[in-house]
């Protein structure tokens, strides 16, 4: 659980000021794909460290070699579930052109929910998978509907 919840802040917390400011300035001077690369980077690498500190709390972050698809299911599941919810609330009107902060938190919320999955907690693990069923049913019954 503790994961869940580290995981998650750390992510929406760190993704939060990505869409403009100094970014922007530093993307103009060394490229978007220098400043795309050095961020999935910095992002996997903090993941990695996150999953080191909290390695009892999954099977998948005991070994370090373990620890890396545990990065990377994180990262993969969470952003499927992000475009995912990207795309019912924009359906839904709510678009990220108006609200792009909407985005880093389901950034965070999505990686926090794939974690669950594979934590050792049984009832996290039963919830995360309830959570993202829920949502999905939800989003196609709205999208159904609308």
């Amino acid at each position: 659980m503790g994961q869940m919840v580290v995981l998650g802040a750390t992510a929406a917390l760190l993704l939060r000021g990505t869409n403009g400011g100094p970014w922007l300035m530093l993307a103009f001077f060394v490229g978007v794909h220098a400043v795309l690369l050095a961020g999935v980077a910095a992002l996997l690498t903090v993941t990695y460290l996150l999953g080191t500190l909290t390695r009892h709390g999954s099977r998948l972050t005991e070994s370090p070699g373990r620890r890396c698809g545990w990065t990377l299911l994180v990262w993969v599941g969470g952003a499927a579930l992000v475009g995912y919810g990207r795309a019912a609330l924009g359906h839904l009107g709510f678009g990220p052109d108006r609200h792009p902060e909407v985005g880093h938190w389901l950034l965070g919320l999505g990686a926090a929910l794939v974690v669950g999955l594979f934590t050792r907690s049984r009832q996290a693990r039963i919830a995360s998978a309830a959570t993202i069923a829920l949502f999905v049913v939800v989003t196609v019954a709205l999208r159904a509907l609308g």
